[in-house]
C-alpha cells in the first residue's frame, strides 16, 4: 500500500502492517471522539513514526497514486474531523 503523509512524501508499506496501524488509527478516532488535542498529536505521531519507520520511501521523482493520506502531525482536532467526515466508510484514517 502506497501511503502519503501529507508535506512529507510517499512511502510503500507492506498489506501486513496494516493491523498496526489499524490499532494506531482507532488512538486518532478516540482522541477526536473526546476533542483531545494532545492525544490527537501524540498518536499522529506514533502513526507517522511509524509509517516511515515500516515503509519504505518512494523517490519524489517516481508519480505514483496514493492508496491513502495521513495528516501530519501538526493537524487539529477541527481538521482531522473533517477528513474523516469526507470518508463515507467510516473506517478512519486507515481503511479496514
Amino acid at each position: 500500500m502506497i501511503i502519503r503523509i501529507v508535506g512529507e512524501g510517499q512511502w510503500q508499506v507492506p498489506d501486513t502492517e496494516m493491523n498496526h496501524l489499524n490499532r494506531i488509527d482507532s488512538r486518532v478516532e478516540h482522541a477526536i471522539e473526546t476533542t483531545s488535542q494532545s492525544e490527537l498529536t501524540e498518536a499522529l505521531s506514533e502513526l507517522v513514526t511509524t509509517v516511515r519507520t515500516i515503509g519504505t520511501p518512494i523517490a519524489d521523482d517516481n508519480i505514483v497514486d496514493s492508496d491513502l493520506i495521513v495528516p501530519d502531525v501538526s493537524a487539529t482536532i477541527e481538521e482531522v474531523s473533517v477528513w474523516l467526515s469526507e470518508n463515507p466508510a467510516g473506517d478512519g484514517l486507515i481503511p479496514g
